[in-house]
């Protein structure tokens, strides 16, 4: 079964596809569930080959969302909007539009952790449109990237050691054969 955009047949796909992974025990690596080790040869291999069944069971169109390296990355929220944009582009092309509070969902569903109080805002907006939905992330991004920034200077700054009077600045100490001496006896 091949997957097609022009067709319309996700379901019947997901469905066969979904079954080819249970049947090798394969179906950790497509639901979400944590690997048990990605570095481990096994896991990388099985892997391996449920991405071979993937590519060989899509359409030319659908390949472009599949085959693009580095997928386990975060992208920007820029570029995740470029690839929303294209996916809904290709469905409505394929006579499927999508309408903006699919995409805003969607949007949701997809997005990095760490927005989730963007995204609770964004989900609690009446009639919000999927281009504000975009702006509100990205503002979102550019301050996380802000205090990441600050966070990383203040870090230097801290670990710089001070070349005024602090506590990293001390006299140098007198040697112990220029102190006085106690005198041996009952502590007197």
């Amino acid at each position: 079964m091949t997957l097609d955009l022009r067709s319309s047949n996700y379901v019947k796909w997901s469905s066969f596809f979904k079954a080819m992974c249970g049947k090798f025990d394969l179906l950790r690596h497509i639901n979400g569930t944590a690997p048990p080790n990605p570095l481990d040869a096994a896991w990388h291999q099985a892997d391996c080959c449920v991405r071979s069944w993937l590519y060989g069971s899509v359409s030319e169109s659908v390949l472009d969302f599949t085959m693009e390296d580095e997928q386990t990355g975060d992208l920007s929220i820029k570029d995740y909007d470029n690839k929303m944009k294209q996916a809904a582009a290709a469905l409505r092309a394929a006579g499927k539009p999508v309408a903006d509070s699919t995409l805003i969902l969607n949007l949701l569903r997809g997005v990095n952790p760490s927005y989730n109080t963007t995204g609770d805002f964004i989900a609690a907006t009446p009639n919000i449109t999927f281009a504000v939905a975009l702006d509100q992330l990205a503002l979102n991004e550019l301050c996380l990237a802000n205090e990441a920034k600050v966070a990383a200077s203040t870090a230097l700054v801290a670990s710089t050691p001070s070349l005024g009077y602090g506590s990293n600045c001390r006299s140098p100490s007198v040697p112990s054969s220029s102190q006085p001496r106690r005198k041996k006896g009952n502590g007197k």
